[in-house]
């Protein structure tokens, strides 16, 4: 416009006269014109600016235009500076002119007062939450107590000295389970830095921390918001022994040892947002610990009142606004107050997580395992630790392969629940854990296509699990009036579940039905005490179960499929068998052998007995222990091999076709009984479990290095068997972990048939030996239980090993075993009755000396020769 020319051609003029010291004079006349064309346009520019005020309905400070273009220019070009671009200007402007906000600018000549205004601050999006990015520190100072670092953040309202109050006291800020209580904004840390584990003594966290509450919230520069500051404390971990020492420390607090901490104003002094760009900030030292005041902050106190000693390191964060995505998947750990945090009952559950992706995947796009053992090969007995997984917190009842071998599933018992966890194989991982047993889980059954998983418990319920989905909660629940020992799917009727337990009864069911509780199709009698045991063969044409007393009954159990509504209509009763031997005996384990002519049973009566099912001929296989417990044992599926659990927590093995003991597992040092064993379908694998105070699931695989060296030992020790006292030794134990196939195969079965005749000749040198593990009974007892010993007066009874002060577990002469009570047995009688069996054995140990007819007592020379048999056998 013609007034913004005039001013312009003004304002040139007046500079041109200020800048020329001495110059030449200008014209009179001249000058008389400028001035007064001068004083006109200032004149009607000043009536107007007064009109333009007066018109103005928002009170606020304004910017009166200058009467030259280039003070106009530089009231335009005041902004703000940014943290990263513009330090140096922001330092010279500070130090010439430190009132920047409300600054008057003085005219040279003139006494117009300029006030400028104050950059207007950037408005944020509503959607927008604080992130606060921690990059990394420099190197921290060499300490040796320093091994994992964090960095702990707090964002506290300035004038208070106190965390920031929420906007909203219902919204979650910080972690997903806030309670409405918490009315300010918590701290939150970032995960340990290890410097093990990175190899590095750099800490580099690189993690965002989202704090849900609004970014605009943080940033208001009034006196209703509250004026925001960081502060940083980078921590570390301490040891019980400082925690305790620390007890007058904030119980948030006692157990971390301070390392630096920093501080930061998101609105600076000047009005510069401290955003949106990668800050170094200073880390400083903390002061030495005083008395702690109640309510009181402690790193905000160091910034009140310490003097800020510099530490040799700094500290780089990022501050932003984040938009949050509209939907956050669980996780195991809740990285902000959106994300839920799932599975928090147990550790698998948040495990679970990890994998859940690959196994939600159809089973068609799985990557195909190579086995080692090949299908139709013998199998190998496994010799090599593998992997050892924590069961729960009362160890494990049972556990199953699934049938491609991926998974392992592990009845486990907490002190309150009772889970069914599920590992990954070969990598061990936790897959699910599924919770909803209220009491001991007894029997594991896999469905023939691996994506169901059923489970019987004590608590009168049969579950059906989804194991493809991993779904927490059982997809069907069979109700049963009384508890449930076993379950099995059909073979063929993938649909159909069988169960039975301690009503004597077995119940057919349908699981592939909308109603949660299934079908229950039919209920079949037969069995006069609780049943224990089920199985069927691989067709599925017949059932085999087993009861409390010794009794089996053999079931037709073909499936009509024309028969919708009841395809077990025509199943019914082809055999029942009634072992003597069995009399009496609870049967804890049935299982076919591959061929389908032999059948598993395992009884408490420490024998493990295989049955021709053509002819009812009966072997039996012997070394495992057995009275008390529910013991599993099973066959290889290549069915040369029978491995079984044992009360004295190791595990047996037995060649299926000669009836030696080929392998004990005397290294998994069980304190309890090993109740589970499960060989791998596909692979030279085992798994064992027992049930007790936090006793682990392991696993051991075939290692061919391991069986050669085992191979070679047994060599040397056949060529340096002449003497007969290493004989005794390397003999009075089955050899363990031994190859079975190959030019191994002979010279292991050797010497296992040469270890049970070594182990028959120490039984004959035992029986001759003067020790404690002889008595003789002072009364009669008569067995109140199937696992009790029922004897007469004066019977010799062989101590095997002492239960309790009160109960011990022997052999009779006539070969039976069991308990029988302490009390009723006396140690020096022994003496008499191991005399009169010395002298009718026909080894080289000379006879019992007397000194005296009338007096029992043995010799010292006759103590010294006993003994020194029985360290040539031991």
């Amino acid at each position: 416009s013609l007034e913004s020319e005039d001013l312009a051609n003004i304002q040139r003029r007046k500079s041109k006269k200020g800048n020329s010291k001495g110059g030449e004079e200008v014209s009179g006349v001249q000058s008389e014109v400028a001035v007064e064309a001068e004083d006109e346009l200032l004149h009607e520019y000043q009536k107007q600016m007064v009109q333009e005020e007066e018109m103005a309905t928002v009170k606020k400070t304004v910017h009166k235009k200058s009467t030259t273009d280039k003070t106009n220019a530089a009231a335009q070009e005041v902004v703000a500076l940014n943290n990263e671009g513009a330090k140096k200007k922001k330092k010279l402007r500070s130090s010439l002119d430190p009132e920047r906000e409300t600054r008057c600018l003085h005219e040279p000549g003139r006494n117009d007062t300029e006030i400028v205004e104050t950059p207007r601050r950037p408005v944020f999006d509503d959607n927008l939450v604080l992130g606060v990015y921690i990059h990394r520190t420099d190197r921290l100072k060499t300490d040796l107590l320093v091994s994992h670092p964090m960095v702990k953040i707090h964002i506290i309202d300035e004038m208070t000295g106190q965390y920031v109050k929420k906007e909203d006291s219902h919204r979650p800020v910080s972690s997903f389970y806030e309670q409405e209580s918490v009315e300010h904004i918590l701290p939150i840390i970032t995960q340990p830095f290890d410097f093990k584990k990175n190899k590095s003594t750099v800490p580099e966290w690189d993690e965002q921390i989202i704090f849900n509450e609004r970014f605009g919230y943080f940033l208001q520069d009034n006196h209703e918001g509250p004026r925001v500051m960081l502060f940083f404390e980078v921590l570390d971990f301490m040891t019980m022994e400082e925690a305790r020492a620390n007890v007058d420390v904030d119980r948030h607090e006692r157990g971390f040892r301070k390392i630096a901490w920093a501080f930061l104003k998101l609105v600076g002094t000047n009005g510069v947002l401290n955003i949106d760009s990668k800050l170094r900030l200073q880390l400083f030292c903390p002061p030495p610990r005083g008395k702690r005041q109640e309510n009181i902050i402690e790193v905000v106190d160091w910034w009140r009142r310490y003097p800020r000693s510099r530490y040799t390191s700094t500290l780089y964060i990022t501050v932003k606004g984040l938009k949050l995505p509209d939907h956050v998947d669980p996780s195991i750990r809740s990285m902000m107050a959106l994300q839920q945090e799932r599975g928090s009952t147990s550790f698998s559950e948040l495990q679970s997580e990890i994998t859940r992706k690959t196994i939600t995947q159809p089973l068609g796009n799985k990557p195909e395992l190579r086995w080692s053992r090949m299908p139709g090969q013998v199998c190998r007995i496994p010799n090599k630790p593998m992997l050892s997984f924590r069961g729960g917190q009362m160890g494990c009842f049972t556990i199953r392969f699934s049938h491609d071998g991926r998974r392992l599933a592990a009845a486990c018992a907490d002190r309150d629940a009772f889970p069914i966890i599920v590992y990954e194989i070969p990598s061990g991982k936790v897959l699910a854990a599924f919770n909803g047993h209220l009491s001991i889980v007894y029997d594991l059954c896999w469905s023939r296509d691996d994506r169901s998983l059923l489970s019987s418990s004590s608590d009168g319920t049969v579950r059906v699990w989804n194991v493809q989905r991993l779904q927490a909660i059982a997809q069907k629940v069979l109700p049963h009036p009384s508890f449930v020992y076993c379950a099995q799917y059909h073979p063929t009727a993938q649909g159909m579940v069988v169960t039975a337990g301690y009503d004597c009864l077995v119940r057919v069911w349908r699981v592939n039905v909308k109603d949660v509780n299934g079908l229950l199709l039919q209920e079949f009698e037969g069995h006069k005490s609780f049943i224990n045991a089920l199985c069927f063969d691989s067709e599925g044409n017949r059932m085999f179960s087993a009861d409390n007393v010794g009794f089996i009954i053999v079931w037709r159990t073909s499936v009509d499929d024309s028969l919708h509504q009841r395809p077990c209509r025509h199943w019914k009763i082809e055999k029942e068998i009634g072992e003597s031997d069995l009399n009496g005996l609870p049967i804890n384990t049935l299982e076919v052998h591959p061929n389908g002519r032999r059948l598993l049973i395992h009884a408490k009566d420490s024998v493990v007995r295989v049955m021709d099912l053509r002819v009812l001929a009966v072997k039996k296989y012997t070394g495992a222990t057995n009275y008390r417990e529910r013991i599993h044992s099973t066959f290889t599926p290549c069915g040369s091999f029978i491995f079984s659990g044992s009360e004295d927590g190791m595990a047996y093995v037995w060649n299926a076709e000669t009836g030696d003991q080929v392998a004990v597992y005397s290294e998994l040092c069980y304190p309890t009984a090993l109740r589970g064993v499960a060989f791998h379908p596909h692979e030279n694998m085992v798994a064992f479990c027992a049930f007790g105070q936090s006793q682990p699931v392991h696993v051991y695989l075939y290692d061919r290095r391991v069986a050669q060296l085992e191979v070679e030992s047994l060599k040397g020790h056949s060529r340096s068997g002449s003497a007969d006292t290493k004989m005794f030794r390397n003999t009075s134990d089955p050899v363990t972990f031994q190859d079975t196939s190959g030019a191994a195969m002979d010279c292991f079965a050797r010497a296992a048939r040469l270890s049970m005749k070594m182990q028959r000749v120490k039984d004959k040198l035992d029986s001759v030996l003067v020790s404690t593990n002889l008595v003789v009974s002072l009364y009669d007892y008569s067995a109140t239980r199937s696992d009790e010993l029922t004897v007469q007066r004066g019977d010799v009874i062989h101590v095997l090993y002492k239960d309790n002060d009160n109960w011990w577990f022997g052999r009779l002469a006539n070969g039976q075993q069991g308990y029988f009570p302490a009390t009723y047995v006396e140690l020096s009688q022994a003496l008499k009755a191991q005399s009169a069996l010395s002298e009718q054995t026909d080894l080289s140990v000379p006879p019992f000396e007397r000194t005296d007819q009338s007096d029992e007592r043995l010799t010292p020379t006759k103590v010294r020769r006993l003994g020194s048999v029985s360290a040539i056998v031991v």
